[in-house]
């Protein structure tokens, strides 16, 4: 069984590179609720681009992860959303999928400055 924890992970420009995690779940490797909300400030969002990824808590192994998927941050819109995850080559995982919460405040104008919060469900 794993035992699942989300990661939110911010690329682009060095200013705006930044990640969070939620607390890990234990045995509900299938359905797991994190109900944690990740927050980043981003800069430069036309530039930066966001990776969802599930991961098993195991602590000799280096990278975990279970599932991903990775979308330019101009994509996200406002709003629950369902994110398809993918294998590490890439490849649809069949039903497999992340519930989250969406929350973008455009801050400053100006810079397209963005606040985004990301609430995790499954």
């Amino acid at each position: 069984m794993f035992i699942n924890l989300c990661q939110v992970e911010v690329h682009g420009k060095r200013v705006d590179k930044s990640s969070a995690q939620t607390r890990v779940v234990k045995n509900n490797g299938f359905n797991p609720r994190w109900n944690k909300t990740l927050r980043f400030t981003v800069t430069h969002p036309q530039l930066a681009l966001v990776m969802f990824r599930v991961l098993d808590d195991i602590p000799l192994v280096k990278d975990a992860t279970v599932a991903q998927y990775c979308l330019p941050m101009r994509c996200l819109e406002t709003g629950y959303r369902m994110i398809e995850l993918r294998d590490m080559n890439g490849d649809r995982l069949g039903p497999t999928s992340l519930f989250v919460h969406i929350t973008i405040d455009q801050a400053d104008v100006s810079l397209l400055k963005r606040s985004v919060a990301c609430k995790c469900f499954s």
